[in-house]
C-alpha cells in the first residue's frame, strides 16, 4: 500500500537479510505481486559489497537489521561516498539506534522506517510510515518515533499485560509483556504440548514493551534479555544504543552477569571503529 512499503513497478528493493522465516514470508510474495524488482545480495554483506550492489541495481528500498546499516554507513564515511538512489531503509530485528536514524537523515537524506513483526504475525505487525504529518514534526519528535517500532497495522491488535495476566494501560512509563492478536497471527505451535505462548486469543511475543499515548510501540527488550539489577529492570537495548552513539564504537552488546549484591549487573561488550 502507498502508506506502507509502497511496493510498485518503480521499486527496486534489496532485502539484506537471510531468506528464511520473517523475510521469506513477506517480500518474495508482496514484491512479486507488485511487479517489484527484487535484488538479493547473496553472501556479500560487508559495506563495500553492499554499496557495489546498491549502485549497480540502483536500489531505492533497503531492508535489514541495524548492524548491517551501521557497517554500511561506516564504509560510506571512510570512503566519502553516497548512495543517491536509496530513499528508504526499513529496519527490523532490533530497535534502531538513534544515531542511525540521524545519520541517514542528515548525511544522506534517507528515511529510516522502523518495522516490527515475527514469523508468528505473518510477518509485519507495526511500522512508522513517512507521512506528511511525520515530515512536519520537529526533528526531535520525528527521530523519537523512528527509533521505536512504529504503530500497528490494520488487523493487528497490541496489548500489554503484567506477569499476572492483568492489562496494563498504554501511555505510561510502565513496561509490560507485549501480546498481539489478529486473524493472521498464529494461534498455536505444531505439536506443542505446552501452549504457554497462547492465552485467551493473545500471542505472547516474549517482548517487554511500552505503548505511548500516540500508539507507537517501544520494544524495551526481549524478556529473556532484560537485566534485573537490585530490583530494577534494565534494558540491554537502551544501553547498546547509547554505546553505539559514541563515535569510536562500531558495535555493542550488553549481557547480564551474576553479581553478589545486585543479583545481576549489565556487561557491555564493544567493537571499536579501529578494529
Amino acid at each position: 500500500m502507498p502508506n506502507a512499503l509502497n511496493l510498485s513497478t518503480d521499486t527496486i528493493v534489496m532485502p539484506v537479510v537471510p531468506m528464511y522465516h520473517v523475510c521469506a514470508w513477506g517480500l518474495p510474495y508482496s514484491g512479486l505481486i507488485s511487479g517489484t524488482k527484487l535484488v538479493l545480495p547473496g553472501s556479500g554483506m560487508d559495506g563495500a559489497s553492499l554499496l557495489e550492489m546498491i549502485h549497480y541495481a540502483e536500489a531505492n528500498l533497503l531492508l535489514g537489521v541495524p548492524t548491517v546499516w551501521l557497517t554500511l554507513l561506516a564504509h560510506l564515511d571512510s570512503t566519502e561516498q553516497r548512495m543517491p538512489s536509496v530513499k528508504t531503509i526499513a529496519v527490523g530485528g532490533a530497535a534502531p539506534p538513534r544515531v542511525l536514524v540521524e545519520k541517514l537523515d542528515q548525511q544522506h537524506g534517507i528515511y529510516l522506517m522502523p518495522l516490527w513483526g515475527m514469523t508468528e504475525t505473518s510477518p509485519l505487525a507495526t511500522f512508522a510510515v513517512n507521512t506528511q504529518d511525520v515530515q512536519n514534526q520537529e526533528a526531535e519528535q520525528r527521530y523519537r518515533h523512528q527509533s521505536c517500532a512504529g504503530k500497528n497495522i490494520w488487523g493487528i491488535e497490541l496489548a500489554l499485560f503484567d506477569d499476572d495476566n492483568q492489562p496494563v494501560a498504554r501511555g505510561g512509563d510502565q513496561s509490560a509483556n507485549l501480546m498481539v492478536r489478529g486473524h493472521w497471527v498464529a494461534d498455536s505451535y505444531f505439536r506443542d504440548e505446552n501452549p504457554g505462548s497462547f492465552q485467551q486469543g493473545w500471542f505472547d511475543t516474549g517482548d517487554i514493551a511500552k505503548i505511548d499515548s500516540a500508539g507507537y510501540l517501544h520494544i524495551v527488550d526481549r524478556k529473556k534479555d532484560v537485566i534485573k539489577s537490585g530490583g530494577e529492570w534494565i534494558s540491554s537495548i537502551d544501553l547498546e544504543n547509547a554505546a553505539v552513539a559514541h563515535k569510536q564504537v562500531a558495535e555493542a552488546c550488553v549481557v547480564g552477569i551474576p553479581h553478589p549484591k545486585w543479583d545481576e549487573r549489565p556487561l557491555l561488550c564493544v567493537v571499536s571503529c579501529d578494529e
